[in-house]
């Protein structure tokens, strides 16, 4: 069986992957008549990143406020690589807001991961 280390870098990984496919794609045509809904993709899609990123350092044996810096720091750099990224695809634009969005999302999901693996302590080994 793979380690439960393993998994959760699986899981970031792909998740990284998916988003950055995502935001590769050119002139998204999507319209839905919500305020402020870029900014809530980008803040759920970094949080999930921010989430895993906390639970796979967890499981690696880092104590849990290190944990959450780090996936704070880790999804803040793709983030800040995204949007960097995004200059170049047509359609997309490079946006500071969208930066913050993505590093308070980060943020949000690795407070959530420490706290879920305080409320559920089976998703770390012993």
């Amino acid at each position: 069986m793979m380690a439960r280390k393993r998994i959760y870098l699986t899981l970031l990984v792909m998740w990284v992957a998916f988003t950055f496919m995502l935001t590769s794609i050119p002139n998204p045509q999507v319209d839905i008549p919500l305020p402020y809904v870029d900014k809530i993709a980008h803040f759920g899609f970094y949080g999930v990143m921010g989430f895993l990123c906390a639970l796979w350092q967890r499981e690696a044996g880092r104590r849990a406020v290190a944990s959450i810096l780090a996936g704070l720091a880790f999804a803040s750099i793709v983030g800040a690589v995204d949007e960097i990224h995004q200059y170049w695809i047509p359609g997309r634009s490079m946006d500071f807001f969208d930066w913050i969005a993505d590093t308070t999302g980060a943020g949000a999901g690795a407070i959530f991961s420490a706290l879920l693996c305080t409320w559920l302590p089976f998703l770390l080994t012993e």
